[in-house]
Parts: structure tokens; sequence; C-alpha cells
């Protein structure tokens, strides 16, 4: 079962002994070392003009920083090992790190005498490169994840290091900017029944940080506890449960393995955020190392860290799950009744929005190369909300996640009952029925073991990695093959460009734009959509291009003029999740080929973009491609841009819709852009550029080879017209089950193709509405509107 590791509990030793921890420091040093003379001079001679007197107080010991010199830092590199990967892999690693410790193994591995932390740092930063273009699986996967991980500590735990990029500190000030927004949403004061089932406990608690999960045996304490729902997640499908039930009269305990961090507490720091908000310290690798996973775990699930994006499924993705799946509920009004009821709730719109410089830059360098570009809705109630940490937990309380808004409502009804820090063992049946009626939950609360009843139906919604963890773990859903099954991930690769001019892309709102210029791509809609990473260092650093360390820094020293676009792929084929020997979850997927040829073409139109909108530097992160520098001759279309001049000292300029003369005019205006008068278009022909982009092309999309991570989990238990086709029925069910549903993203048929949360409240709504049918509580209009939808699945 998937536990929270507190990061100040873990130490190096832990894990590794001497002999791996002095490799494990030196591949880290090798990807952050130490600089002196030269080097460093050139690290710091890299500062741009526009760097604060921190940064430049700061850029000498950051160009003299690394890891050997910080030997502290390799907890925190033990945290995240263990944190981020399964038994298995860590053991894989843990081999590795042996190998290298020996003269003879390294010689092995490496081609050169070892132990690997004698080599100098020249000789290390080769053999690590020359691992990543062996065909020896294990030696990619270790290079891509020692790289990966050394880069996202560093730059997550060394506040000199983040500080050095010119990252603000402290929480999100920058929606204060706008003098129309209202002050800060005072946070709705929760109640979780964890003080109870500590008072009524007859022992202490079992679990210990330090230790791996395990399952508790059958004579520790238990506490029980009741209620008539059940239901396993808070997150976007378990928060629209506990309102609609509860707003009809049905007594919900809502229980998440996640904690509540209170607004007041959140600091803004990726140091807290990650740890405490995400599973996996902010990082759940793929099985195969392929793939990095960003899965919210919190109180509020993901609706709390989601980056404010609301899209609602294209029409081609709803005929399809209606017409392939066999599915008519998604094409039919009540869908599209269900989806404008949840944007409505959360105050869905595109109108307040204002958009920084990063995004204003997408819609900038897409219109300029003729692809398709609009402004995405945002779930911000009405606010403007120009925050650029949200990411890390919304300070302000206008991002309408789920703490704001289905819990709230779901607790203000009086019928919730709420658990944290709850991780849900199994589901219970009813031995005594002939038919699989579900009676409960055990779980593990704050350490110790509950059992939790519920008299009317248990609903499963904690997300698509960990429900069908809780699935695979009863045993009495064994018949079930569909459970863990068709797991999409909506694979995601960066596309870095750095301009001349100040960006500083953690200021503002994170996703405000999309591109559907690479959607179609593949005829059924197997495409890409490109927007604006949510940017903080540690993701910046791990993103961007890496060919040696002191190229590296010296982007690093110019994070503040750079942005990330992000490539996301509608992937059409699938990964499963399954459960090791103790019950944790665990992720097979690796990106297919087909998905692959879809990525690179998603890679190339995002290429065209930075081109478009002036950057002077444009790398991907693929491992044997190089940026691209463009020259200095810019587009012919420059001859027909009506150029503003700067004024003094003013570096931007703000197009609104009802300023004139503020946008350029090969154009078309989108309200509260922001138009750098130096984004000077570059030439999409210029021989060089069109060399390397079918470098880009040609070099692919292939595991370890690109770097690709994932904020999205759909479709592991999905519903299907039979049970061969999916694990749930029609209704959310699980098949063969009287009254265990799943109300979550693992639902969904397909990957969605947008950020899913839309879709997957809209389809909780549905499933929910279906509970509360079989309770006898549904409402005449709206059961009349389901009866309708029942019709047409005969």
């Amino acid at each position: 079962m998937s536990v929270l590791i507190p990061r100040n509990v873990i130490k190096a030793s832990d894990i590794w002994n001497e002999a791996q921890q002095a490799v494990m420091l030196a591949i880290a040093d090798t990807y952050v070392p130490s600089f002196e003379g030269e080097e460093a001079a050139a690290i710091i001679a890299s500062l741009p003009q526009t760097a604060s007197d921190r940064q430049r107080e700061l850029a000498p010991q950051f160009a003299r920083d690394g890891y050997k010199n910080n030997p502290q830092l390799i907890h925190d590199l033990a945290y995240q090992a263990r944190a981020s990967l399964s038994t298995t892999t860590l053991n894989q690693i843990n081999l590795v790190l042996t190998l290298l410790s020996t003269r003879l193994g390294c010689l092995a591995m490496m081609g050169v005498v070892g132990p690997f932390d004698q080599l100098d740092r020249q000789t290390r930063e080769a053999c690590l490169n020359r691992w990543v273009q062996l065909p020896i699986g294990l030696l990619r996967k270790a290079a891509a994840g020692f790289k990966g991980v050394s880069l996202l500590v560093w730059y997550r735990f060394h506040q000199p290091a983040w500080e050095a990029t010119g990252y603000a500190d402290g929480p999100g000030e920058d929606w204060k900017e706008e003098a129309k927004e209202e002050p800060n949403v005072e946070p709705y004061n929760y109640v979780f029944e964890n003080e109870k089932i500590a008072a009524h406990a007859s022992g202490p608690a079992q679990y210990d940080p330090r230790n791996p999960p395990k399952k508790p045996s059958s004579n520790d304490p238990q506490v029980t506890i009741g209620t008539e729902v059940l239901i396993i997640g808070s997150g976007s499908g378990g928060g629209v449960a506990a309102q609609y039930l509860t707003a009809r009269g049905v007594k919900v305990l809502v229980a998440d393995k996640g904690s509540y961090l209170h607004p007041k507490d959140m600091t803004g720091r990726e140091d807290q955020g990650y740890p405490e908000l995400y599973d996996g310290g902010g990082l759940l690798a793929a099985e195969d190392g392929s793939m990095n996973i960003l899965a919210g775990s919190t109180f509020g699930g993901g609706t709390v860290v989601n980056w404010s994006a609301s899209l609602k499924p294209r029409h081609y993705v709803r005929e399809a799950w209606s017409n392939k799946h066999g599915l008519p509920y998604f094409r039919s009004p009540l869908f599209t009744n269900d989806l404008n009821a949840v944007c409505k709730r959360m105050g869905v719109d595109t109108r307040p929005i204002k958009h920084n410089i990063a995004n204003s830059l997408l819609a900038l360098g897409a219109q300029r190369s003729g692809q398709p570009v609009e402004p995405v809705p945002q779930n911000t109630g009405g606010h403007v909300h120009y925050c650029g940490k949200c990411q890390l937990g919304c300070v302000s309380g206008h991002k309408q996640g789920g703490t704001v808004t289905w819990l709230k409502d779901a607790a203000e009804s009086g019928n919730a009952s709420f658990l944290q820090n709850c991780l849900v063992e199994r589901i219970l049946f009813d031995e005594n029925k002939k038919e699989r009626r579900a009676i409960g939950a055990l779980a593990i609360v704050d350490g110790r073991k509950v059992r939790i009843d519920a008299t009317k139906a248990v609903i499963v919604a904690g997300g698509s990695i960990q429900t069908p963890a809780v699935l695979l773990r009863s045993p009495e859903l064994k018949y079930n093959k569909q459970i863990g099954k068709r797991l999409h991930l909506h694979p995601t690769t960066v596309v870095t460009g750095f301009y001349d001019f100040p960006i500083n892309p953690w200021h503002g709102g994170l996703l405000t734009m999309v591109s559907n210029g690479a959607e179609l791509v593949d005829p059924e809609g197997w495409g890409c959509k490109i927007e604006v990473i949510a940017s903080s260092p540690s993701v910046h650093a791990a993103f961007s291009p890496w060919s040696n360390a002191v190229e590296h820094k010296q982007d690093m020293l110019k994070y503040n003029h750079a942005f990330e676009l992000i490539v996301i792929c509608r992937d059409r084929d699938a990964g499963e999740v399954v459960i090791d020997d103790q019950g944790v979850a665990r992720i097979n997927y690796t990106i297919s080929k087909h998905d692959q040829q879809s990525m690179i073409q998603g890679v190339l139109r995002a290429c065209d973009i930075h081109m478009m909108a002036g950057a002077s530097k444009i790398g991907t992160v693929q491992s044997g491609v190089s940026p691209f520098v463009p020259g200095v001759s810019p587009s012919a279309a420059v001859s027909n841009i009506v150029k503003q001049p700067a004024e003094t000292a003013e570096v931007l300029r703000f197009a609104e819709r009802d300023v004139d003369g503020k946008v350029l005019p090969e154009t078309t205006a989108i309200a509260a852009t922001a138009t750098p008068v130096e984004a000077v278009p570059r030439n999409l022909s210029d021989p060089a550029y069109v060399a390397w982009r079918k470098e880009v092309e040609n070099f692919g999309a292939s595991p370890y080879q690109i770097m690709i991570g994932s904020a999205h989990q759909m479709g592991s238990c999905r519903l299907g017209a039979t049970p061969r086709t999916g694990a749930l029925d029609p209704e959310g069910r699980v098949w063969g089950t009287k009254n265990l549903f799943v109300a979550d993203a693992s639902s969904l048929p397909e990957a969605s193709g947008v950020n899913p949360m839309i879709t997957t409240m809209a389809t909780a709504r549905s499933i929910s509405r279906n509970v509360a049918t079989d309770l006898g509580v549904e409402t005449p209009v709206q059961a009349s509107m389901e009866l309708s939808a029942r019709q047409g699945r005969l």
C-alpha cells in the first residue's frame, strides 16, 4: 500500500551502505559539480543583464556549489529514491551502485577501472553520457534516472541553488497584483475523524515510516466506525460523489490516504509542496524507468494541485466512447448536462484570464506559425487568479478545487464525515450473500488498523493508480481481469525556449493557452496538445536539455528568461497497474511506437512555436540532439510588423482588446495577452533550422532517449459494455458486484485528450446519480433523464 514517507525521517543509511553512498554522491556530483577558475567564470558570465542583485550575489556560490561539498543532500537523494521507486527498481539501482563501487565492476560497466567515486569529473561525465546511448536497458534506465533525480533534488531541496535562478521564495503573491481581485477566501474549517479513532484505539500506532509499507497482522488493535456510503478518495471523482449524495440526504464518509494541508500552512516552496501534496514525493516512476508520473495525493486530490485547466473532451472523443465502446451516455445530452453542471459549480470561464508572458508567447508563436490556439477555461470562480504557484497549493482560495467546492458542500450539508491519512487495505464483502455485496473496507488510519462499515454502498475514487490497487488487494474480485488494465497516462515531453528578455515563467496564471495544431496528426485523434508547463526550478532543471554540467548551470542562471512548452500526447496504447507482494501499486507503462510518432509531431510544432515567438535557443530533451541557436536573420515576416518603440524601463507591453496599436498585426488579438516587443519571429525556412528540425524528427521519442512524464492518469478500471471490455458496467458498478462503484478517472474508457478533471467530474456525477437511484434517493427529474440514458443502452 502506498504511504506518505516523511522526508525528515529517511536517512541514506536506510537504503545504501557507505560504498553505495559514495558512488551515488559521485554520480549526482557529475550532473551538479563544483566549478572553479575559467569554468566558474563562464557560468557567472551567463547571468542575464536583468538579473537581480540577489542573483548576482549568489552566482559565485552557485558556480562553486556541487554535491560533493554539500554531502548532506545524500539524504534527500535517498528520500526521493525511497518515495519514488518500487522495491524492485531500487534493488536494481543498488546493484548498479555496488558494482560501480568496485574496480572490476566499474571496468565492466564503464570501461574504466574504478571505483566510480574516484574517477575525475570529465571521465564520470563521459561514462554516464555513453550509458544513454548503449542498447543495454538497465544502463539506459539507470542513466536516465540518475540524471533526473540528481537535478530534481538539487534544485528542489538546496535553497541557494534555486534562489540563484531568480525563483521567488514563499507563497505566490502575484495574484495580489490585480486591483480587482478580492481578498483571499477564508478556508473551510474541516473536522476529521482521526482524533476519535486515536481516542478509541486500544494500542499505539503500528506503522514506522522508516520501514516499507506492510499489511498489519490480524492481531493489530482495531477500531470500527460506520457510515452509509464509504467514499475512498477525495479528488475529482470522490469530491463530486460526496457532494451529490449528501445533497440527497445520504450519510457518507470520505477517506483519503493523503492529509489536509491548510492554505495558511502552504509555503509555496517545492520542498514542501511536492513531498506533502503528491504521491511519491512528487515523482512516481514506471517500473521500466521510462516514465515519471506526477499524481496528487492530498485531501482534495488532484484538484488541489491542478493547474486550473478545465477543458471538456473533444467531440471525436465523445463519439468514440459512445460508438466504439458501447457507452451512449458520453454522446448524450445527459453527459453534456453533467459537464456544464460541474463547470458552473466551479465558475469555469475564460473571460477573467490575464495571460502571463509564457502563455502569451505560446499564442504568438502558434498564430505566427499557422497553428490554432485558444484560451484554456479556468476553474477560478470568476477570479483573474494570476497565480504561478498553484501546483504547490492555492493560498488564495480562488481556485475552485474540491476543498473549496465539492467537499465543502458535502461538509456543510451535515451528512459528511472525513478521514485523512487513511490507507485502505481492501474492500470487505458480505460472506452470507451469494451476490458480492460490499459492506465496507479494512484500512490503516494513522498507523492503526480500522474497520469501516458501509451499510449501503462503497465508492472507490482513489485515482487511476490507487483505485485498481485497492481492488486488486481484495481477493473477492480476482475474477475481474480488467482491473488495472488499459492505463493511459498522456505521455508528455517538453521543448524549452530561451529568450533575450525576461519571462519569469513562475509568475502569473499557469496554463491559460493551448494549441491544438497537433491534435489530429493521427486521423482518429491520437495527437497532442501543446501547452505551457507549471514551472519551478526543479522541474525546469530535470526537463531542460543536458549535454554537460557547465552548460546546464549556465542555462539554469537563465531560467527566468526561459519557459517550457509541454507536448501532451493522447495515447492510443496503454499500460497497466499491478500490485507487488506487499500490495503496493506498480505501474507498467512504455510509450508505444505509434504514440512516439504522435509525440514527435507535437515536438516539431512546439519547436516552430518557439521559433516564431523569437526564442534565441531551443532545446528538446532528446539525449542525442543538441539545442538549436537561431541565426540573427529574422524571418521575412518582420518587414510586415509595425514595431512599437520601447519606453524607458519598459520591457513588456500588454495587449488588451480595448487598447489599439499594441498587438502585432500579423496575429489575432487575444484578450489580456502580454506581447513582448522583442519577440521577433525567426525564419522557419532557415536551412540550419530545417536540418535541425529533421534531426529532431529522425531521432524520435523512444524510451530513455527522450525525457517523458505524465500528470494525467486514466482508464485503469474503465467502463465497458461487457465484462470483457471493462472493469465496470456502464453505470460505474464493478462487474459482478452489487453495490461497489468506481467514480474517478480510472473509469474513463480511453485517454481523454485533455486535462481529465472536468471529464472525470462529469462522469463521477453520472455514476453518483446511479448510486442515488439504487438507493432510492434520486430526484424525479434526474431519475427520468437517467432512465432515458439507460434505455438508450438497451
